[in-house]
């Protein structure tokens, strides 16, 4: 179906306006860009590609709504509009697989987004956030992870349900054991990352056996960098 939209009053256009921030219910978001189009494509994730009536972009997708470029541009995140904009659906999944990273509290979208990216790069089986981590569906958080979203199952679900589910929990934190002296974590495991200000709430900490990056002149990273380094140590695996 195509069709072409040329006033703000228009029905269908308030619902696009209202999921600019997504809709966690029925997994409904915008996505920017042709990289994110591909991958959406790719992964049966894509409902309908969202153009600029003077467009130039190419596609066969059969589901195509044209705007009025100032309509597109106030549905854009961007200053320099990218060339689509695509509507997807993605749930979450009850399947983590058994390497998954756990997010406690994560509040920036990009570090959400880079995390996303880093899992997928790195082989984790899936990506499990706390309830109040910043939502995957959140603009900046989607264009972060590059497509990886598409490609990497996530749950919104608390760390000690994955332990009553079999989990091993793994704990990052400034007391922890050196990761080097831990070759491998048990698996299914989940290796959990806290919040940017507070790190893993104390009610997790319990949960499982504490590790650490080993450093010098300075005491903490940036939690995506953590993240980085513990993903490429235990990926391999």
């Amino acid at each position: 179906m195509k069709r072409t939209i040329d006033s703000k009053e228009n029905a269908y256009y308030k619902d696009l306006v209202r999921l600019q921030k997504g809709d966690y219910e029925r997994g409904l978001f915008l996505a920017e860009g042709e990289d994110l189009y591909q991958e959406a494509r790719k992964n049966d994730a894509l409902l309908e590609v969202l153009l600029p009536t003077d467009s130039t972009f190419e596609t066969d997708f059969p589901d195509v709504t044209f705007l009025r470029p100032s309509l597109y541009r106030s549905l854009s995140s961007y200053r320099s509009l990218p060339p689509c904009m695509v509507l997807c659906r993605l749930r979450e999944s009850r399947d983590l697989g058994e390497k998954v990273v756990y997010l406690d509290g994560i509040q920036d979208p990009g570090n959400l987004g880079t995390i996303f990216r880093t899992a997928l790069a790195f082989s984790f089986t899936g990506v499990a956030l706390s309830e109040d981590c910043v939502s995957i569906y959140n603009r900046k958080a989607i264009q972060s992870t590059k497509g990886a979203l598409f490609s990497i199952p996530f749950r919104k679900v608390s760390l000690s349900q994955l332990c009553q589910e079999g989990y091993h929990a793994y704990l990052t934190t400034l007391d922890g054991q050196d990761m080097e002296e831990v070759p491998t974590l048990e698996k299914p495991f989940a290796l959990a990352f806290g919040n940017e200000g507070h790190g893993i709430r104390k009610e997790n900490l319990g949960l499982g056996k504490k590790l650490r990056i080993a450093m010098k002149n300075i005491d903490s990273l940036n939690v995506a960098i953590a993240c980085s380094l513990f993903l490429y140590r235990y990926g391999k695996e």
